[in-house]
């Protein structure tokens, strides 16, 4: 099994690649290659991704749409990006604080072959393409629901329906800050 590690701190490199070869261990653990390019040739097994911000999204929608059946761990300190976690249909999305027994979950997932059908599926599709280039908002064609309504289409129309602006009230409420 080949993994590949992005990001931008040598310490974080060196845990999360030890807990990498603890947890899977026919693993080969690379670091990934950070500049203004992005560098995917290849596709591995795993990718682990902690850029934040959008370099990191960026990067994952990217991964996600050259190479489907790869798995990815999205660790960000935002998690307003779990949104983009879901529809990318990333394999697990940790947000900072990292740590350790958090990473190790979806590492033992994998090894006992925890693995949902859609969570290899390539993001190739037109609505994926546009949460990538950012271009969501500006596709809306009927505005959301007043607030307080409960409405759960994931039509066309609705693209941003109000559940993902549920998620984003819980994360700022009271019980999460």
């Amino acid at each position: 099994m080949d993994a590949v590690i992005y990001t931008k701190s040598i310490p974080e490199y060196e845990m999360l690649s030890g807990i990498l070869a603890d947890e899977l261990s026919d693993v080969t653990v690379s670091r990934g290659v950070i500049d203004r390019e992005y560098h995917l040739e290849r596709e591995y097994d795993v990718v682990v991704v902690g850029i934040n911000g959008a370099q990191g999204m960026e990067l994952v929608c990217k991964y996600r749409e050259l190479y489907g059946n790869t798995l990815v761990i999205w660790i960000t300190d935002d998690p307003y990006f779990a949104r983009e976690a879901i529809r990318t249909h990333s394999f697990d999305f940790i947000v900072r604080p990292l740590e350790e027994t958090r990473f190790r979950e979806p590492l033992r997932r994998i090894k006992e072959g925890d693995i949902a059908i859609w969570q290899r599926w390539s993001v190739k599709a037109p609505v994926y393409q546009d949460i990538c280039e950012g271009n969501v908002s500006e596709r809306r064609e009927i505005p959301l629901p007043p607030q307080g309504q409960e409405h759960f289409s994931f039509g066309k129309a609705r693209r941003n329906g109000t559940i993902w602006k549920r998620i984003k009230d819980y994360f700022l409420s009271e019980n999460t800050l």
